[in-house]
């Protein structure tokens, strides 16, 4: 489904940037997408469309395009959102002192898919990662 989405992303980009880059500007895509996010990287893709297009004299179509395939993302979103019933899986870890097992937790965390943030005091570091 990721992959579905990413694809109709890449038609905001001209038909000469989709033939010589299309299997390049994916695959980035994808890689990224793991640990940033589908929907970042679906935006990304839409914006530099859009800024090819201006950069190739093409901004009322470039305009239609990407607001097509906005649509077609959010419809996405508003989709899956609502298959998963609104529920956002969510881990919290903090840690004093020695924390590499806890920070290899959360890297695990983040290899898994989680986008994990996280916040520094002087005495602690906590994180909040979540898997949507």
């Amino acid at each position: 489904m990721r992959r579905r989405l990413l694809e109709l992303c890449l038609l905001a980009y001209p038909r000469a940037v989709r033939d010589r880059d299309r299997e390049h500007l994916r695959d980035l895509a994808l890689d990224l997408a793991e640990s940033h996010g589908t929907t970042r990287e679906a935006f990304g893709l839409l914006r530099g469309g859009m800024a090819e297009r201006v950069r190739h004299g093409r901004t009322r179509r470039a305009v239609l395009v990407v607001v097509a395939a906005t649509a077609v993302a959010l419809g996405f979103l508003t989709w899956s959102a609502a298959a998963q019933s609104g529920r956002v899986e969510e881990d919290r870890f903090s840690c004093v002192g020695e924390c590499a097992d806890t920070e290899a937790e959360v890297d695990s965390r983040v290899r898994d898919g989680w986008t994990c943030t996280e916040q520094r005091d002087p005495d602690t570091v906590s994180w909040r990662c979540i898997r949507d």
